[in-house]
């Protein structure tokens, strides 16, 4: 994942880096760690000295091949926009992967299934165990007659 942090208005110090690595980018690692997406951060001060709700802290989030995920928080402090734009953040990552995992076309009744069936890490199928009739109906119909399961 490609990281860019950028500064308008405002300098960027060690400690302000810090904070945003522990706050947006060490938990994103852990939700989404993949070679493509690029994430950037943009920190700025919009009133410059006129002061008030001016601090804004900006996330925006792209994978390739899929939306671009955005979060725009402004408040008076910088650590408080980079905390609650975090919180937005991880929020949405969460929700985004959710959507991916439980989307229309992989209903969750076929997810549980794939996960009762799936066979343990040490277990492994050898070509006499897959055979082209195993799979067919017919054949799974002739099982369950011979075992019982179907009225015959």
């Amino acid at each position: 994942m490609k990281v860019e942090t950028k500064a308008l208005g405002i300098e960027i110090t060690d400690h302000l880096e810090q904070y945003c690595r522990r706050k947006i980018i060490r938990p994103l690692r852990r939700l989404y760690d993949r070679q493509g997406p690029h994430l950037e951060i943009e920190l700025a001060d919009t009133n410059g000295t006129k002061g008030g709700r001016d601090m804004r802290c900006r996330i925006t989030y792209t994978m390739p091949h899929t939306r671009t995920l955005t979060v725009v928080e402004v408040t008076d402090d910088i650590y408080k926009s980079v905390d609650r734009a975090a919180a937005r953040f991880l929020r949405l990552v969460k929700k985004y992967k959710g959507w991916k995992l439980w989307g229309t076309r992989y209903p969750r009744k076929y997810y549980v299934a794939e996960l009762a069936n799936r066979p343990a890490p040490d277990e492994y199928a050898t070509p006499d165990d897959i055979t082209i009739e195993e799979d067919s109906l017919a054949a799974a119909e002739q099982r369950a007659l011979e075992e019982g399961y179907l009225p015959g």
